[in-house]
């Protein structure tokens, strides 16, 4: 199973009955392991056995040992629209009411505007509101930058958009603070090879500080897995070819995939597995030594990290990725960098984004988290609460 066999095929010329029979059985076999480890004690503490079912559906989309990636396209694709449903945003015209699709030269993505969740008679009023790009970065005191994960081969630029939503209302309900959010809709490695995807991150980020003329003090990336790894490699290449243009203020990372040198060893409670990370990669990079050993596709692999935006990173506790993480943030911190981790034992990848893997009330802790984070930042480089 290799991304140059079904980089260019029609996903549904994989669901054969040879397909589905692979994917019932291991779908079965998964839940009835999971099943029996939850009875004798052996899933970590905390997951629920709903939970643990729910990391097993996704270990079937993302872990790579019975999908081929176009296959896995497809399911993800299903996968968001019922997480979409879920928050109310599953109509086209539901989303349109929050976010805008917007581009410029070399990227696109969606601009969502601050909404206020407190008033809900202006809430009202803000929903009916048209926006257009003119207005990227108007309105609201930080801009956060946010690219999506989804191993460089599927994602979903509004797929965290319930989450998004969360944090405006945190922030202002909490720290008087109003946010907008840039979501980059960046190209897939199976249409557009590396450095693709990097480069319109880089252009996007360029146009909402060269253009739209935001300070990048008032910006914070952030970004889950393969997005949290472009808002670091984004990072490294202002930072390294664009310094006129300026970091952010910080950074804001889920599970970040750090793409780390050294094998991983797959986590039998996450649904990262060796496998679809080798899968991944092998979409990314093509296999190519030039491009795996590159600080822009391997941020771990920058020959400093020094002068890098502050951080603030969440690592599930059983999630493959952890040692990698960890490795990651010793070298950041031993190199200037100021981060601050939060460690969840139990969970998994990108635990502090999705409920059903982890529960509302972990997810909410993360919300609180984000927003004391955001507003600390706010205070330390603009002072005082002015929106834009």
């Amino acid at each position: 199973m290799t991304f140059a066999l079904s980089q260019n095929q029609n996903a549904i010329k994989y669901w054969t009955p040879i397909a589905f029979s692979r994917l019932f059985i291991y779908l079965s076999a998964n839940i009835l392991r999971t099943t029996i480890r939850k009875l004798f004690g052996r899933t970590p503490k905390g997951q629920s056995l709903h939970h643990g079912i729910m990391v097993q559906l996704l270990r079937l989309i993302m872990g790579g040992s019975v999908l081929n990636i176009a296959q896995s396209r497809s399911m993800m694709s299903f996968s968001n629209s019922v997480v979409h449903l879920k928050s109310g945003t599953f109509l086209q015209s539901s989303k349109d009411k929050w976010a805008t699709p917007v581009q410029g030269q070399g990227w696109k993505g969606f601009w969502i505007p601050f909404k206020d969740q407190v008033d809900k008679e202006q809430l009202k009023k803000d929903l009916e509101k048209k926006h257009s790009v003119n207005d990227i970065g108007s309105g609201c005191d930080i801009v956060m930058f946010a690219i999506h994960g989804g191993g460089m081969v599927m994602g979903d630029a509004l797929l965290f958009l319930s989450s998004y939503m969360a944090w405006m209302k945190v922030l202002q309900q909490k720290h008087n603070l109003k946010i907008g959010i840039l979501s980059v809709e960046y190209s897939l490695s199976p249409e557009v090879p590396f450095p693709g995807a990097l480069n319109e991150c880089v252009a996007a980020y360029k146009h909402l500080i060269e253009y739209q003329g935001v300070d990048p003090r008032r910006v914070i990336m952030c970004g889950d897995s393969a997005g949290a790894n472009l808002c670091l490699t984004t990072a490294l290449k202002i930072r390294d070819s664009y310094p006129s243009v300026g970091l952010p203020a910080a950074q804001v990372l889920f599970s970040p995939w750090v793409m780390c040198p050294k094998p991983l060893k797959t986590s039998p409670d996450d649904y990262i597995s060796l496998t679809g990370g080798q899968l991944f990669t092998e979409a990314y990079t093509h296999n190519q030594a030039k491009i795996q050993t590159s600080p822009y596709a391997s941020p771990i692999q920058a020959a400093t990290l020094a002068g890098m935006p502050r951080m603030q990173i969440f690592i599930g506790g059983v999630e493959t990725l952890r040692p990698s993480i960890e490795r990651f943030i010793v070298k950041a911190r031993a190199e200037g960098v100021e981060v601050e981790d939060h460690l969840k034992e139990g969970k998994s990848h990108d635990y502090a984004l999705i409920s059903e893997i982890s529960g509302s009330k972990v997810v909410k802790e993360a919300h609180e988290l984000i927003g004391k984070f955001v507003a600390r930042v706010r205070d330390e480089y603009i002072g005082g609460v002015v929106a834009i």
